[in-house]
């Protein structure tokens, strides 16, 4: 039997509780249990397997945690130092924007900095052995709120978040996008299979957007949104097919 252990201070619960779901069910395929319990000042995690299966675990340890830094992490730092004068929409797609943006080498930075061993503190190893992560954040805050004047105004806001995401791995080479009443329909090609979603609302569409990244995007039929379809055109470079009508409503 093999037993690990790990642990976070109260206060930062919410960095693990945001990816327990996704390391309940990683550590159940890798044939393992898990326990979590809150204790007056810390949240203590206990995961435990058989022999065999002590290298899968540690893997979604591992990944479950980079994960937890490269977004959960990333995104509660950002949203305490950047304070602009946005409307809530284009603050949230700023901050979304800014938490995608460079994560491929972000995750290699927390590969290398995390010692994955028992009893080990997540928010120790942010303070103390994720320096250089920290700092980069720091300097993008710094850089966001010394411009905070000029991203006011949205078409350079627009220009700035489709900078960044040129920078994002993308995850899907086309995307097209229809909207039904009030939701929006995605479908898409992945290798192993066509997929469709529909997602509700203007900011969820663009949330998922800067994850995905599309290449290419589409979009076909009736809009009614004016400012969603120039923000989708500026930021993500999208083209209207020809049965592509925006009106609003």
């Amino acid at each position: 039997m093999f037993q690990f252990g790990f642990n976070i201070a109260n206060e930062h619960e919410n960095w693990f509780r945001t990816v327990e779901e996704v390391f309940a069910i990683k550590t159940k395929k890798a044939g393992g249990i898990y326990a979590c319990v809150k204790k007056p000042h810390r949240t203590l995690v206990s995961v435990a397997c058989e022999s065999q299966n002590k290298s899968d675990i540690l893997n979604v340890i591992r990944e479950c945690v980079t994960d937890m830094y490269a977004t959960v992490v990333k995104f509660d730092f950002l949203k305490r130092a950047i304070r602009l004068q946005l409307d809530r929409n284009s603050y949230d797609l700023l901050i979304h924007t800014l938490v995608a943006f460079d994560r491929e080498n972000e995750r290699e930075v927390i590969e290398n900095g995390i010692l994955i061993r028992d009893g080990m503190s997540l928010d120790g190893i942010f303070y103390f052995r994720l320096q250089e992560l920290k700092k980069r954040w720091e300097e993008i805050a710094e850089l966001a709120v010394s411009n905070a004047v000029y991203l006011k105004d949205e078409e350079t806001l627009n220009e700035l978040i489709r900078f960044l995401i040129s920078a994002v791995s993308p995850k899907i080479m086309r995307l097209d996008i229809s909207q039904n009443n009030n939701e929006y329909n995605v479908s898409g090609h992945l290798p192993e299979s066509d997929f469709v979603y529909n997602i509700p609302g203007t900011e969820q569409l663009l949330l998922y957007l800067i994850d995905i990244a599309p290449l290419e995007l589409r979009l076909n039929g009736h809009f009614t949104d004016k400012r969603l379809c120039e923000r989708l055109e500026r930021i993500f470079d999208a083209k209207r097919e020809e049965n592509c009508g925006v009106h609003k409503s």
